[in-house]
């Protein structure tokens, strides 16, 4: 956290958080909460504490200090924008990905304005993980160029893994596994961005070894399981870090059965998406079980959709129509004041979405998985609703169309 913590109990729970040391950070977080000796540091030690357990996934327990962080006294902009990281990062763990983007939005500009520049990386992640999630890959990679210069300048202290997953994430998402090999190498081999990560993203160690799969790299990609099955171990009591661990094996082994459990098990909804599609690659690479594996991409896409998940959704619904099965209307990921945005079905949306960005249709075809003479279609029935005669016209008038009015304090 930012501050001078080094004589409190708050320096002492960050180190045990770092090392993953998952219980350790946590109690101490807890008890340099109540640590009135400190002043300044109690409050922040308490922020810190919600955020430790919105990453391991107990959410309700992360809000109720969140909550109770709200009765320390205090209320200057470090606290401020420490509450903002932890209301962002608790939003994306529960599945609100427009929340989190609006919270983290706010963070930063506060987090800038009072000078608190260790707050930036942990607001940046969840902006560029949002942004992916929405297909919004040039917001995306914009983020994820701030995480690269915010590790450049070393303000990615106490979120390095974290950080540097992030944007890898969206890389990958942009322009495929093998541009981010070097990274996915250093985040599984390098121990000190490895445990900070894998305890505090569910989802990450299945997607480290999905990567390494896919650009031949069997080994390390049984390290990263096996990584993960170790932190599990030393972890007992804590439903999230097993149910990664079991997302990581059951990708690796190619067991349908490990990746049923940890869809079960995940409490990060999008990370139980992940695994329920995993499983049902699985089940097709077998050639058995297809209903099973129809059954699981459809609950897949049911938590993509409640989740934000644009990309995800589109990926997800292309697997069905190859299975011959129309997965129906996907819900409206987020939210959307722009009274005349609303007509627009999902798919229409998203492709609004994307052209907006200056994607070409093929571009967009590519994200959707659907043909660019399909997009052509979308995109007539765009302009019509929204009474509008070029690409021109839409991507000047996207950003207004779509803003969330909501006051975010």
């Amino acid at each position: 956290m930012a501050g001078d913590i080094r004589d409190c109990g708050l320096a002492l729970s960050v180190s045990a958080w770092l090392a993953g040391e998952v219980r350790q950070g946590i109690d101490l977080a807890a008890d340099a909460a109540q640590d009135v000796r400190h002043g300044h540091c109690s409050p922040l030690a308490a922020l810190w504490h919600a955020l430790l357990l919105v990453r391991v996934r107990d959410l309700r327990g992360g809000a109720r200090v969140l909550a109770d962080a709200q009765g320390h006294p205090g209320a200057d902009d470090e606290l401020t924008a420490a509450r903002l990281v932890c209301r962002a990062e608790l939003a994306l763990g529960s599945g609100d990905t427009g929340e989190a983007v609006a919270q983290a939005t706010v963070g930063v500009r506060l987090a800038e304005r009072a000078g608190v520049h260790a707050f930036l990386p942990n607001l940046h992640a969840v902006l560029a993980l949002g942004a992916v999630r929405q297909s919004d890959l040039g917001t995306a990679l914009g983020y994820a160029r701030l995480l690269g210069d915010d590790a450049l300048i070393k303000r990615t202290a106490y979120a390095p893994g974290q950080s540097a997953w992030a944007a890898a994430q969206v890389f990958e998402a942009a322009t495929g596994p093998a541009s981010v090999a070097h990274l996915v190498e250093r985040l599984i081999v390098d121990d000190r961005l490895n445990r900070e990560l894998l305890v505090a993203q569910p989802a990450a160690a299945a997607w480290l070894v999905r990567v390494a799969r896919a650009v031949g790299e069997e080994k390390l990609a049984l390290r990263c399981s096996e990584r993960a099955d170790l932190i599990a171990r030393s972890s007992w009591g804590f439903r999230a870090v097993h149910a990664a661990a079991l997302h990581a094996g059951g990708l690796l082994e190619r067991n349908p059965d490990k990746l049923r459990a940890a869809a079960a098990l995940h409490l990060d909804r999008w990370a139980s998406a992940s695994a329920s599609e995993d499983q049902a690659e699985v089940l097709s690479e077998q050639r058995a079980g297809r209903d099973t594996a129809v059954a699981q991409l459809r609950q897949a896409a049911i938590l993509y959709g409640e989740t934000g998940a644009v990309r995800d959704l589109a990926r997800v619904t292309s697997r069905l129509r190859d299975l011959g099965v129309r997965s129906g209307r996907a819900m409206r990921p987020m939210r959307r004041n722009g009274h005349r945005v609303g007509f627009l079905t999902d798919t229409e949306f998203s492709v609004a979405n994307l052209v907006s960005q200056g994607l070409t249709n093929d571009q967009v075809g590519q994200r959707l998985y659907i043909s660019g003479h399909t997009v052509a279609f979308h995109l007539k029935k765009i302009f019509r609703k929204l009474e509008m005669s070029s690409r021109v016209e839409l991507a000047g008038s996207w950003s207004d169309l779509t803003v969330d009015q909501q006051d975010v304090g």
